[in-house]
């Protein structure tokens, strides 16, 4: 394998070579902690398969898909090139023209997939390639739907992947066709712009504005783009899937006709219908005389007929009562009263109160209040203890009692998308446990409390209990030979197991004092967890000592004495007498390395030594 081009919380890839074919190729190789779970890699496969299927010239080929070991590879066709993100980072915002063209062969590939089934769900400008030659090239297709799930609780990994994700996946919810278009809206819109439509301190918080808010538009950008480049962008990322482009075909037309391959551009909508002509009047009502529903229908002669005098006068005459109706409310003298306080009545009581001091209560739309019960007055317009006339309208502003609010799923969702669904939806998560589970993978929901679709009010916390995934029953034997005591202690710690008391010291020749000697079970072998480890620790050297009594100190009673010196301390280890048969001396000796021997004959220091 060649030189690293790359990687991610997915995988690495790898420049190398296809030796059979003679050719370069790219070599993505998947990450460990994904491989690790079985069902993952069932999912991998089925999709990395449906990918290899495709053909077409604006996607990355795959070439082989396999497994060597526990590591699972696709090959792939190497492009020169750069990525789409590195290219909008060196050159800023693209060119109109450019960016119509990159988006039609993104678009191509899209359609291209979408037609054998195959969505990508993870388009953005880092998985997209730009060759030499300006040719687009979408690459991931399988592994970007295959690793959904896992990688959603990589922060890393999708806080690349979040700026462009479609609202229905923010939400957890069904994903199609069109959720590539969306992201494909998004990759266009960072292309003309040099930004992306939304940012965040967080991936709940940029997933949120993908549900609740619009992007700035275009036009505040880049002030010269099209007005049909504009309205293409902003169909694609509309937030309901039923309003955004229904295929890439559709969206592949309009982009033709604004790179002049496809005929006249598509006019945006304008927002509103057209008005009808009126109809035709009836026979039958054409002489009737109705002023104020037939003037503006009456053709020019019947509108001569119409005396203009009488006209004029009629509108003096509305006009005069009007004004004299208005000067009559506001002079005609009548009693103050001071307005009486009805907050936290019951609407009823209000209104009782109220007339009961010549005061008109008007009810408003009523809101929602957590402390207030329902139909209880919350506010009042004017305020309690402000002097008016009588009459004086009063608005009372009721209670609807806490808002009750639906319980979303989600079982069966990643952490991460249960927070975006709940953020959504105006809750929090509560308390969080986490259970092992033999069929959810890790980090998925597998209960929640309260349950799916019960009504309770806004903000109430959410429990919810989080996979660990199958239990692990077994674990390997660390190697453990060679380590101290201590090692010992903590590698047996992390493996979840512990060391067998009381431990077993024996002296060695090669191995150093206080370093393991042996241990049992052997490294690898299967234990289960909480397990013990019995090992043997080395005391040190043994050594022995060759004594040769010289021929004027020996007689039939010649006492000899080896005394060590070592991390123990002083001691004599051998004394004993000898006589002239006995001959040259072999004594085994045994302490802690490094030790100094002492020899003594008859009680003179015959040598000193010192054994490593």
């Amino acid at each position: 394998m060649g030189d690293r081009l790359g990687g991610g919380g997915t995988a690495f890839v790898y420049k190398g070579r296809d030796s059979l074919l003679n050719r370069t190729v790219a070599i993505k190789v998947l990450n460990a902690q994904l491989t690790a779970d079985g069902d993952f890699i069932a999912k991998f496969r089925r999709e990395a398969q449906a990918a290899a299927s495709l053909s077409n010239p604006y996607i990355v080929g795959i070439y082989d898909v396999g497994q060597d070991d526990d590591i699972y590879y696709i090959v792939m066709e190497y492009v020169e090139g750069k990525t789409l993100k590195e290219f909008i980072a060196q050159h800023g915002p693209i060119s109109p023209e450019l960016v119509v063209d990159i988006a039609m062969q993104i678009a191509e590939a899209l359609r291209h997939a979408h037609q054998h089934g195959v969505i990508h769900r993870d388009i953005k400008p880092h998985n997209i390639l730009i060759t030499r030659d300006g040719q687009a090239k979408v690459t991931d297709f399988g592994l970007a739907r295959a690793t959904t799930t896992l990688t959603l609780t990589q922060s890393g990994s999708l806080m690349g992947s979040v700026h462009y994700m479609s609202p229905e996946q923010a939400r957890g919810g069904y994903t199609n066709e069109r959720s590539d278009i969306y992201s494909l809206g998004v990759v266009m819109y960072e292309m003309l712009t040099g930004v992306v439509p939304f940012t965040g301190d967080n991936v709940v918080s940029i997933g949120l504005k993908h549900l609740q808010e619009n992007p700035r538009p275009l036009r505040e950008l880049t002030p010269n783009i099209a007005p049909h480049l504009e309205h293409i962008v902003t169909k694609a990322m509309l937030k309901e899937q039923s309003k955004r482009y229904q295929s890439v075909t559709e969206m592949i037309r309009d982009l033709g006709h604004l790179s002049g391959i496809g005929g006249p551009p598509v006019e945006p909508s304008k927002g509103g219908r057209r008005g009808k002509e009126p109809a035709d009047v009836p026979r039958e009502l054409e002489d009737t005389y109705i002023p104020s529903l037939k003037v503006d229908n009456m053709s020019p002669k019947q509108r001569k007929k119409l005396p203009w005098l009488a006209m004029v006068s009629l509108s003096m005459f509305l006009t005069m009562l009007l004004v004299g109706g208005a000067l009559l409310y506001v002079f005609w003298p009548r009693p103050e009263v001071i307005v009486p306080n009805v907050v936290g009545q019951s609407l009823a009581e209000a209104e009782r109160l109220l007339r009961r001091d010549g005061l008109n209560p008007t009810i408003r739309e009523a809101e929602f209040n957590a402390e207030v019960p329902p139909n209880v007055v919350i506010r009042q317009q004017p305020p309690a203890g402000r002097p008016v006339r009588a009459g004086r309208l009063v608005e009372l502003i009721p209670s609807r009692g806490p808002e009750l609010l639906e319980v979303p799923q989600l079982v069966g969702l990643s952490l991460l998308e249960a927070q975006l669904a709940l953020a959504a939806r105006g809750f929090t998560i509560g308390q969080q446990t986490a259970e092992n589970n033999e069929t959810a993978p890790v980090e998925q929901i597998i209960a929640q409390n309260p349950r799916p679709g019960f009504l309770t009010e806004r903000g109430v916390p959410i429990d919810i209990v989080v996979s660990l995934g199958r239990a692990i029953t077994e674990v390997q034997t660390p190697l453990l030979v060679g380590l101290t005591e201590s090692e010992v202690i903590v590698a047996l710690r992390e493996a979840g197991l512990t060391v067998k008391m009381p431990i077993n010291q024996e002296f060695h020749a090669t191995v150093p004092f206080g370093k393991v000697i042996s241990q049992l079970p052997l490294p690898g072998a299967a234990i289960a967890i909480g397990g013990e480890v019995a090992i043997v620790v080395s005391r040190g050297k043994q050594a022995r000592v060759t004594v040769v009594i010289p021929a004027d100190r020996l007689n039939e009673n010649t006492r000899v004495e080896i005394i060590v010196d070592d991390r123990e301390g002083r001691r004599v280890v051998y004394q004993d007498t000898h006589s002239r048969a006995d001959g040259d001396l072999h004594i085994p000796v045994t302490g802690f390395a490094p030790m100094r021997l002492l020899v003594r004959i008859n009680g003179r220091i015959d040598r000193e030594e010192v054994i490593d």
